[in-house]
């Protein structure tokens, strides 16, 4: 399985980063419902869910386009 998704991931980079972001929310959602019983969303949750996702999509763009970049 390892070996499927490294293949995956070095034919379509960014698809890989979408798919981790993805996964990586629905994980976070799942714990804050199991956490809380309840998925509101609040000032709380829109200061550390949010940009917590955001700088970890950034951060996995630049590195696919820094890995693209190496590759050529």
């Amino acid at each position: 399985m390892y070996k499927k998704w490294n293949d995956f991931y070095e034919e379509h980079p960014y698809w890989s980063v979408w798919i981790i972001v993805s996964v990586s929310s629905g994980v976070t959602i799942l714990i804050e419902y199991i956490v809380n019983h309840d998925f509101i969303v609040s000032g709380e949750f829109l200061e550390s869910g949010f940009y917590g996702i955001l700088f970890l999509t950034i951060g996995l763009l630049l590195l696919a386009r820094r890995r693209t970049k190496n590759k050529k």
